[in-house]
């Protein structure tokens, strides 16, 4: 194989339809191996090139795992799910210095450590290469078939093209322009000496055009929605196209691409974003459960990822789908089943699941009040002790917190110490529909406070093992759990066992990558920077009428957004933070609007990359605090006590079930059940901030400016030696700085 071919030839080596589906076996549900197909055969009939394309699917969509593998075993490297992988732990989310804020390192383009080469230019099922290699199989392929009639090709045509432009988006959100191939390179049939296969960098704007125009096929040649939802749920619509191609736009409309907040681009990201909405709307897309999803607590709105289509079914806010499913594995087989493991992952390890994730508690400090404005700003004092009481109704479907129950359908099987080898206490439930989170320590010194962090002392209900405290925490992400209170047929098929699969691990649950409150949210951003604040506006009240708030105090908004540009943009993107908080968006966000510093020192990278827009600082512009210099913090709820034994276990009180109207009111509790659980934290609970950012409290969160487009790595260069290396970074052939600049229209 030459060594100048920067895609190489992908060897598609899995099962082509390993069945995904969470609610319907059909769609991708034939398990055939396409690593050593003909074409010929593949192409010669509608099914045969519907399950190559089902391949595609399998490799190309996020899975529940998240994006933390390193190309060779993870097929979304490039994108966050919203697990506390490298993406969700450089921001607000998750504390845990990634390799893009770890102040003690710096990435460069001979940087080993792992997790780092998306661009990852290998003859391996994993490389994007790879991905734009079958897409451009598929679609040379249909396009020349003379055994599909054109309704035919055109679903099949429109999903490539959306699958391609989809591994395209991450490429340039990454590094900008990159090399655009739109055929299948084959070294074989080359020109001799293979000098056609080098394929050098495009300008960003390219890149940009060439993803919208594929975007603009697969929306003029998809449904609106799929005739059969049973057999076709999952696979890419008009409007879902329609979605991706705003939000390349918006991306290329905000600061990191757009420093001089240039308003043409703000225009056609609005125009694309409402287009989007329009498509979306045809296919009975939307808001599931808009006018009551407030209800309990936001009990409705917490249904979206167990009941996405709603009540009445007449709308689905599952947009962008990974389908999942509970088949069994089986020996020497290929691996059948592909499970959902968020459900796993977020329960704790007294409920036999993963142990939970564990939020930062400068999340939980900033969610909104219970009048939906910010902590400080609202009419409602905020006791950071008793962080849980008269909050905006999305934090109970969040968070979990002591004294919170959290049920779950283990199936009929009876939860004993004996079956669950002495993980679960007997006193503390018998079946997981009583089960209720006591997630406090103590210690046998009460004099040595400083002794409290995550791994010290006793944890209540058998939370943690002995070899295994430093997992233990006090507050838990709940968001998107398939809670049995809520939902009485969960996706999981509960597990009895302390081998894989265990606990959860068995849930078909969809990974909903997309709903239509984001597209709402990308359409709002888009508005404001186009100057269209009224309907901007509206999309926020849409957002939060969902949850319970009402015209009556202006849907808990700041007043005074409307008119100004900068505080609209800022009431968005806090939106954002809160709505779609640990479901992979807030990397994304930070990194197209540069809160990592505001965009300060990317001058000194190159003087015209200075932002002249935005005020010349984005931070500044948003009245926000840059990440950077900042540290992150566990919430660690704890009690002391002279023995080993919990000190509170027969003082608790009832626990929460989230049917509560948990606010105060000017004469005291509004329910008794939340004034018993204050009254607990009052009389038995402190909190301490633990730092979770490492041992050294002088280290602090540094993204450094450079990674705003990050460099090629040194197998890249040497791959294809056209490929000019970024800005800022090391080009390795011309021993200097490199060349390519993202913000410009002019190759080197």
């Amino acid at each position: 194989m030459n060594n100048k071919n920067i895609l190489g030839k992908t060897l598609v080596v899995a099962a082509a339809a390993l069945s995904l589906a969470a609610c319907s076996d059909e769609f991708l549900e034939e398990k055939k191996n396409y690593g050593n197909f003909n074409q010929t055969n593949v192409y010669s009939d509608y099914n045969g090139a519907q399950e190559r394309l089902d391949n595609v699917y399998y490799w190309m969509l996020p899975v529940s795992t998240g994006g933390d593998g390193n190309g060779t075993n993870a097929p979304n490297d490039w994108t966050s799910v919203g697990n506390p992988d490298k993406w969700s732990k450089s921001t607000e989310e998750y504390g845990g210095f990634s390799m893009f804020v770890n102040p003690e390192e710096e990435i460069t383009y001979s940087y080993t450590g792992a997790n780092f080469d998306f661009f990852y230019v290998a003859n391996d099922t994993y490389s994007p290469w790879g991905h734009i290699r079958n897409c451009n199989d598929v679609i040379e392929n249909v396009e020349k078939s003379e055994a599909l009639n054109q309704e035919e090709k055109n679903e099949l045509l429109g999903q490539a093209y959306f699958l391609r432009a989809y591994m395209y988006y991450h490429l340039v959100s990454i590094y900008g322009g990159v090399p655009i191939i739109d055929h299948v390179q084959d070294p074989i049939l080359g020109d001799g000496d293979g000098s056609n296969l080098i394929v050098p960098r495009q300008t960003t704007k390219d890149c940009v055009d060439f993803i919208c125009a594929d975007l603009d096929r697969a929306a003029t040649m998809l449904p609106a929605r799929w005739a059969n939802d049973a057999s076709d749920f999952g696979r890419v619509t008009s409007g879902l196209a329609q979605a991706l191609k705003g939000k390349m736009l918006l991306e290329y409309a905000c600061p990191v691409f757009n420093r001089a907040d240039d308003q043409a681009r703000w225009t056609a990201a609005y125009d694309a974003n409402k287009l989007a909405i329009e498509k979306l709307q045809s296919g009975r897309f939307g808001l599931t459960y808009a006018t009551n999803g407030g209800e309990r607590n936001a009990a409705n709105w917490a249904k979206t990822w167990m009941d996405y289509i709603g009540s009445d079914g007449s709308v689905s806010e599952a947009v962008f789908v990974t389908l999942h499913n509970t088949k069994d594995n089986v020996s020497g087989q290929p691996d059948f089943g592909k499970y959902n493991r968020w459900e796993h992952s977020i329960r704790p390890r007294n409920t036999n699941g993963g142990g939970g994730y564990t939020p930062t508690a400068e999340m939980v400090d900033l969610f909104p009040m219970a009048d939906g404005l910010k902590p400080g700003q609202s009419s409602y004092p905020y006791d950071k002790k008793k962080f849980w009481l008269n909050r905006d109704p999305r934090f109970y479907r969040t968070f979990a917190f002591p004294g919170v129950a959290w049920q779950f359908n283990e199936g009929g099987v009876s939860l004993t110490e004996e079956s669950l080898n002495g993980i679960i206490p007997t006193d503390v439930y018998t079946t997981g529909s009583n089960y209720s989170l006591w997630s406090y320590m103590w210690n046998d010194n009460a004099d040595d406070l400083t002794k409290v962090t995550s791994s010290n002392g006793y944890w209540a209900d058998l939370l943690t093992q002995t070899t295994d405290k430093g997992s233990s925490h006090s507050v838990y992400v709940r968001k998107r759990s398939d809670d049995a209170y809520l939902h009485s047929s969960p996706f999981y098929v509960y597990v009895n066992s302390q081998t894989n699969p265990k606990g959860f691990m068995k849930s078909a649950a969809p990974l909903i990558s997309m709903r239509y409150a984001e597209v709402l949210l990308n359409f709002a951003e888009a508005a404001c920077g186009a100057g269209h604040y009224d309907e901007a506006v509206n999309a926020l009240q849409q957002i939060r009428a969902r949850v319970g708030y009402t015209a009556a105090n202006n849907y808990g908004l700041p007043s005074g957004i409307n008119g100004d540009r900068a505080s609209l943009f800022a009431a968005i993107l806090y939106e954002r933070q809160v709505e779609l908080a640990f479901e992979g968006d807030r990397y994304d966000v930070m990194h197209r609007w540069m809160l990592f510093d505001g965009g300060a020192g990317q001058g000194a990278i190159k003087s015209s990359w200075a932002l002249t827009g935005f005020s010349g600082n984005t931070c500044n512009y948003l009245g926000v605090k840059p990440l950077n210099g900042t540290k992150r913090h566990q919430i660690v709820m704890y009690c002391t006590s002279p023995s080993a034994t919990d000190p509170t276990v027969g003082s608790r009180p009832a626990a929460l079930t989230l049917d509560e109207d948990i606010k105060t009111t000017s004469t005291g509790y509004a329910d008794p059940k939340v004034e018993a659980l204050a009254n607990f934290y009052d009389t038995y609970l402190q909190r301490k901030d633990v730092n979770t950012d490492g041992n050294d409290d002088a280290l602090t969160i540094q993204y450094r400016p450079t990674y705003y487009f990050l460099g090629l790595r040194q197998n890249a260069m040497q791959t294809n030696p056209t490929l000019h290396q970024t800005v800022g970074w090391h080009d390795l052939g011309r021993n200097a700085d490199g060349l390519f600049d993202p913000l410009s229209d002019v190759l080197p």
